[in-house]
C-alpha cells in the first residue's frame, strides 16, 4: 500500500530508480514532492472536545483531573478543565468515559530491525547467553554493530517502506506517538516516509558505526568509511529535519564509544553544533566496556565523549549505568538526557538497573531520565511494558516505593522522553499550547473496579493492548484499536514480501 499522494504503481517506479541509483530529473522532484506532502491535509479550523476522561497531564505538578475534558482546535490544545466548565463551541464530540487520557507515548530509543530473521525456539532449546550477557563481549557487539549499520544499503526503499510501516505500526498501536530512532537496519529514506504515512513522529537516524575493537588488539579495527558515514548525517539533517509535514526531524547517532573512532565522533560534534539537531548513542551501558575502550584509546567511554565536546543537553545518552562517580556528576552538570530501557534488560541479560543503581539514583536526585523500549527483530512490548519495568525495577533496586512512582514513571515515558528529542515545547504533556498528542486507554474493566489510582492499575495490571485510540496534532490516528490510515492486514502482508526478498541478500556479520 503506497502514500495516498502517488499511485502504487508510480510510488514502485519511484523506489526501484532510487534503488538502482537511475534518477532522471523528473524522478527527483516527484520524489520530494513524496516527501513534502504524503500526508492527508489536516483540518485546522476543527474543534473537538474530549469529554467526560480521566486526564493524568504529567505536567510538571503532576496535574490529574478525574473527571475531566479537553478542547483541540486543529493540531493544539486550548483548553481543559473538569466537569462543568466545558465549553459549548466545538464541531465534534468525543466521549471519554471508561478511558484514562495520557499524553501520547515518547519511546526516545528505538531499533527499527524487522528485516532480521527470527530463529528462537518456543521451548528455549536454543537459548545461549547473548554478547550484552556477563558485563558483554565487546568485539562481538561490535561485529555486529558494525554488520547492523550496513543493512539500509541493501534494501530498496520500497522494501525498507514496507518493513517500516509494519514495525512502526506495533509502536503506534501500542500508544506511542514519538519515536527516536537510534540507528536502524532500514534506510532513513523508508522510515521518514513511513512515519508520516501512519501520522506518528519520528526523530530519524543515521547510526555511525565505523570500528570495533577485538581482543588483544591494541587499535581499533577500521570496518566503515568514515567519511561517507558523516555525507549520510549531512544528508538526513538536510532532507529531514524540521521536515514540512511537522512529524519528523533529524538525530544522528553513534552506536557507542566502542564503534567509533575519534575521526567519527569529531564529525559528529561539528555537525551537530552546527546544525544544533539532537545526537545520540549508548554510553557507558556495559560493565566489560571501559576496560576495552581505556585499553584502546586511553580514556573512559564518557571521557571519550567529553573531551569531543559531546556531553551536552543535545545529547540523549541510553543504558547510561556505569559511570564513575565524578563522571555522573559531569553527567548531571552538562545536561545530558539519560534513557534506559527497563522491561528489554531482563531479555538480553543485562544487569542495567539492578546492578550500580545508578539509573534509579538519577532518578531519585531529579534528572529527567527516560524510558524506552530498545528494540529487536519483533514487537517485544510498548512504553506500558518499559514503564512497568521501570516503576517495579527501581523501587525494587533502590529498596524503596518512592523512587519511581506511577506519576514519576508516567513522565519517564512522556514529558521526559520529548526533552531528550527535543521536542518538549510541543509534545510530552496535556498543556494548553501544546500539540494535542494523547491516548485514550480502557479502564472500565474488573482490574479497576476497586482502584483508587488507575494509573498505577494501568502500568502494573495493563499492556499495550489496552490502548484504545492515539491522537497526533489533533489528528486520531488509531480508534479501537485500529489504524485509520491503513488496513492492518495489508500492512502485514506488504512487510512479509518486503522481508523475503530482502533477507536473500543482506547475509550477515563476518
Amino acid at each position: 500500500m503506497a502514500c495516498s499522494c502517488l499511485s502504487t504503481q508510480r510510488f514502485a517506479a519511484l523506489a526501484k530508480a532510487m534503488s538502482e541509483q537511475s534518477f532522471g530529473s523528473n524522478q527527483v522532484s516527484e520524489l520530494n514532492s513524496l516527501k513534502a506532502v504524503c500526508k492527508k491535509p489536516h483540518n485546522e479550523n476543527l474543534k473537538t472536545l474530549i469529554d467526560n476522561v480521566f486526564i493524568y497531564t504529567a505536567d510538571l505538578n503532576n496535574t490529574v483531573i478525574s473527571d475531566g475534558w479537553v478542547l483541540i482546535h486543529g493540531k493544539q490544545i486550548v483548553a481543559l478543565g473538569k466537569q462543568g466548565e466545558q465549553p459549548t463551541d466545538f464541531d465534534k464530540k468525543v466521549d471519554g468515559a471508561g478511558k484514562l487520557m495520557l499524553p501520547g507515548l515518547v519511546n526516545p530509543h528505538w531499533h527499527e530491525s524487522f528485516v532480521a530473521p527470527n530463529f528462537e525456539s518456543p521451548d528455549d532449546c536454543n537459548l545461549e547467553p547473548t554478547a550484552y550477557s556477563n558485563g558483554g563481549n565487546i568485539a562481538a557487539l561490535g561485529s555486529m554493530f558494525g554488520f547492523i549499520s550496513t543493512v539500509g544499503d541493501k534494501l530498496t526503499l520500497e522494501e525498507g517502506l514496507a518493513i517500516a510501516r509494519w514495525s512502526m505500526w506495533t509502536q503506534l498501536r501500542s500508544g506511542t506517538t514519538a519515536l527516536g530512532d537510534l540507528g536502524s537496519a532500514n534506510k532513513a529514506d523508508s522510515m521518514a516516509l513511513a512515519a508520516i504515512d501512519l501520522g506518528m513522529r519520528l526523530r530519524v537516524s543515521r547510526w555511525g558505526s565505523d570500528v570495533m575493537l577485538e581482543a588483544d588488539k591494541a587499535s581499533p579495527t577500521i570496518i566503515a568509511d568514515t567519511q561517507l558515514q558523516t555525507e549520510d548525517w549531512l544528508s538526513l539533517i538536510e532532507t529531514w529535519d524540521n521536515h514540512s509535514s511537522g512529524l519528523v526531524g533529524a538525530m544522528p547517532s553513534v552506536m557507542g564509544a566502542f564503534g567509533s573512532s575519534d575521526k567519527q565522533l569529531e564529525a559528529l560534534a561539528s555537525i551537530t553544533q552546527q546544525y544544533k539537531v539532537p545526537y545520540a548513542t549508548h554510553l557507558a551501558p556495559l560493565k566489560n566496556e571501559r576496560r576495552e575502550v581505556e585499553r584502546v584509546f586511553g580514556l573512559s567511554p564518557i571521557a571519550r565523549f567529553d573531551a569531543m565536546g559531546l556531553l551536552t543537553d543535545k545529547l540523549l545518552a541510553v543504558h547510561t549505568a556505569y559511570a564513575s562517580e565524578s563522571e555522573y556528576q559531569r553527567l548531571i552538570e552538562t545536561g545530558v538526557n539519560i534513557c534506559h530501557s527497563p522491561a528489554h534488560y531482563g531479555m538480553l541479560g543485562e544487569s542495567t538497573v539492578s546492578e550500580t543503581g545508578q539509573i534509579g539514583r538519577f532518578l531519585k536526585e531529579g534528572v529527567w531520565v527516560s524510558s524506552s523500549t530498545d528494540g529487536d527483530i519483533s514487537f517485544i512490548g510498548g512504553m506500558c511494558e518499559a514503564m512497568r519495568g521501570a516503576h517495579l525495577g527501581h523501587n525494587e533496586a533502590q529498596n524503596c516505593n518512592t523512587a519511581c512512582p506511577p506519576t514519576l514513571a508516567l513522565k519517564t515515558a512522556t514529558l521526559f522522553g520529548s526533552k531528550a528529542l527535543g521536542w518538549e515545547d510541543k509534545i510530552g504533556s496535556i498543556e494548553v499550547g501544546k500539540q494535542a498528542d494523547f491516548v485514550l486507554i480502557n479502564n472500565d474493566d474488573y482490574r479497576y473496579k476497586l482502584s483508587g489510582h488507575p494509573l498505577r492499575t494501568f502500568i502494573v495490571t495493563g499492556s499495550s493492548k489496552d490502548v484504545d485510540s492515539v491522537m497526533v496534532a489533533g489528528d486520531f490516528v488509531v480508534k479501537d484499536g485500529r489504524s485509520t490510515r491503513f488496513n492492518e492486514d495489508e500492512l502485514y502482508q506488504d512487510y512479509q514480501k518486503a522481508v523475503e526478498s530482502a533477507r536473500k541478500r543482506i547475509g550477515g556479520p563476518g
